[in-house]
């Protein structure tokens, strides 16, 4: 269940913007986020309180959706399940929700009194989908898989990457506090910083100037794993908006190769205005799949990080929406296998091959790390947890595994291979 919403005082705009974002969410799977962004941007009218009130909402939802779905019927749509969400949180009484919702308020308040809570299983009531339940049992354990899902459950912490091309963290925590902002270094990521409460970062001068992005400390480790170095030639194979790109970069000091790859050349177009503001000016990028490029870097490449495609579950507590998605894991995993043969041949004699996801079920995990190893024998794993020099992270494998209800980032997954 998620945690009570402190949303308070339900208007009639509250409830039409919320109905509307939800929809669009639910019924259409559009992303949640970027949905809700959307939406602020047509309705600029709309203050920080209200902002709040639409968020609370709609993320209260998403992160109670398997039991208001129990409750309410498979079937049911955006509007009672909303319904049931305003009543359940004790948001709205029934009077007042009727008023917004007409005949929605009743059936929606029959749903939860005719609800018997214990017979709910534990895949319901801790809003994961059966399948990944399943899997997470045979995985961590009843006691884990329950804290796991429960931390899934709650909003994530706002986590910056400070860019050591253009100040030091200290630099940054002080710019940040001048203009109202408390921030403090994150536990492992050397790189990291921490704000007590969500701010319009775009605003600031820290943002502006370069000096900080938007990055989950989970993502700066991953990124420091690959141990970039100035000189080398180095290649993030699917680097999607490029934040990980980024933080390459910022760790190889402008100096060396680095690629920029992926299959949507629209991602790769956002990067560029990035790097300029990160005072990045050696990014490359390129378009998959590139036969010629390929034939060209084959063995050349010092690092290269494949950070593949995948369910996304270790991001539930960021973006709640994707666990009512389909999942597929066996297709997943063999798209992850074909990605990293693709990427393995450009790694040179002595060099590191990273892979990594955002996810927390282990067929995407150690099964295809495990597998590529069985066909590839000239890669050997390095110990994750010795090459970051974080006895914290350390799980008595030569993986890293990241956890939020252990470490307070979202959920990753990552092997450093080495090829002989």
């Amino acid at each position: 269940m998620s945690e009570p919403s402190r949303t308070a005082g339900l208007r009639p705009a509250h409830w039409r913007a919320a109905l509307a974002v939800l929809h669009a969410v639910w019924h259409e799977q559009r992303v949640a986020d970027a949905t809700l962004q959307a939406w602020f941007r047509e309705h600029r009218e709309m203050g920080g309180r209200d902002r709040a009130q639409l968020s609370g909402l709609l993320y209260g939802v998403l992160r109670d959706a398997m039991r208001l779905a129990r409750m309410c019927g498979s079937a049911a749509d955006a509007g009672l399940l909303l319904a049931a969400h305003v009543l359940d949180r004790g948001i709205s009484g029934v009077d007042a929700l009727r008023a917004l919702a007409g005949a929605t308020a009743d059936e929606a308040q029959q749903c939860l009194a005719a609800c018997d809570a214990t017979r709910l299983s534990d895949a319901e009531r801790l809003n994961v989908p059966a399948p990944v339940w399943a899997a997470w049992l045979a995985q961590y354990g009843e006691a884990e898989a329950a804290a796991l899902a429960l931390a899934l459950n709650r909003e994530a912490p706002v986590d910056l990457r400070v860019n050591t091309l253009k100040a030091t963290r200290d630099d940054a925590i002080a710019a940040l506090a001048a203009e109202g902002i408390a921030a403090a270094p994150t536990p492992h990521a050397t790189t990291g910083l921490r704000l007590a409460r969500r701010v319009a970062l775009q605003n600031t001068r820290a943002w502006k100037d370069g000096w900080i992005e938007p990055q989950d400390e989970g993502s700066q480790l991953l990124a420091a794993l690959v141990a970039a170095r100035a000189g080398e030639c180095v290649v993030d194979y699917c680097a999607g908006a490029g934040g990980k790109t980024l933080a390459l970069g910022a760790a190889m000091r402008n100096a060396g190769e680095l690629w920029a790859l992926d299959v949507a050349p629209a991602r790769l177009a956002r990067l560029d205005p990035r790097a300029r503001r990160a005072g990045l000016r050696e990014i490359r990028t390129q378009a998959l799949p590139a036969t010629d490029w390929h034939a060209r870097y084959r063995e050349r490449c010092d690092a290269v990080l494949v950070d593949a495609p995948c369910s996304g579950t270790g991001t539930w507590r960021r973006n709640p929406e994707l666990r009512l998605r389909p999942l597929d894991l066996d297709t997943l995993a063999a798209q992850q296998r074909r990605i990293l043969e693709a990427a393995a041949p450009l790694v040179k004699p002595g060099g590191r091959l990273l892979y990594s996801t955002c996810s927390v079920l282990a067929a995407e995990n150690e099964a295809v790390v495990e597998a590529f190893l069985r066909e590839h024998p000239h890669f050997e794993p390095q110990p994750a947890g010795e090459r970051l020099a974080l006895p914290a992270l350390a799980c008595g494998e030569p993986w890293l595994r990241l956890l939020p209800q252990r470490h307070g980032t979202d959920g990753f997954f990552a092997a450093c291979l080495r090829r002989r």
